[in-house]
């Protein structure tokens, strides 16, 4: 079974969106940035691990060097700090190549899903009833662009870079009911 696009690219946006608090830290010279940007960094391993993606040896191997840095100057603060931004500056390209694929994918199935969805709204074919479960109108909707001839091509296409789930979740976040 194919993995959730939505799934992978939420929660690598969720880190990618913890960043910003951990630049703030380091700008303020926060003494515990070195050992939040580590917790981010094993967060971030779990994340990727989870996902059962080879990235995650990347954060831990940040995660290591981070942890075993000894400063040889005086300014000892200022060299840990230096290297928690240069790590966290590294770390944030890590997960942006990971991320930005995965994206893409989901913005061009979102394109083809609003095609698909603008092509209905013109049927004046579907209403839907407040009485009625969202998921299986949804799901009905869904089997109507898979089965209409003219609509099997993008179907098909947008299969091809998710699963049904996926389309389904976009398909609810996107709809229009007042134009159906």
């Amino acid at each position: 079974m194919r993995k959730s696009i939505t799934k992978i690219t939420n929660q690598l946006k969720t880190q990618l969106n913890e960043i910003h608090e951990l630049a703030n830290q380091i700008e303020k010279k926060n003494t515990q940035s070195t050992k939040n940007i580590r917790d981010w960094l094993l967060a971030t391993e779990e994340v990727l691990k989870a996902l059962n993606l080879p990235e995650s040896s990347k954060f831990a191997v940040k995660r290591a060097m981070l942890s075993s840095f000894t400063p040889n100057s005086r300014n000892k603060k200022k060299e840990i700090l230096q290297l928690g931004a240069s790590t966290l500056t590294e770390a944030q390209q890590d997960l942006w190549e990971v991320y930005t694929p995965y994206a893409t994918i989901l913005d061009n199935s979102t394109t083809l899903i609003e095609q698909l969805l603008a092509v209905i709204y013109q049927t004046k074919q579907f209403k839907y009833d407040t009485n009625e479960d969202f998921t299986q109108f949804l799901e009905q909707l869904w089997r109507f662009c898979c089965n209409h001839e003219q609509l099997k091509g993008i179907s098909s296409q947008i299969l091809s870079m998710i699963n049904q789930s996926d389309v389904l979740i976009i398909m609810a976040e996107k709809i229009a009911i007042e134009s159906l």
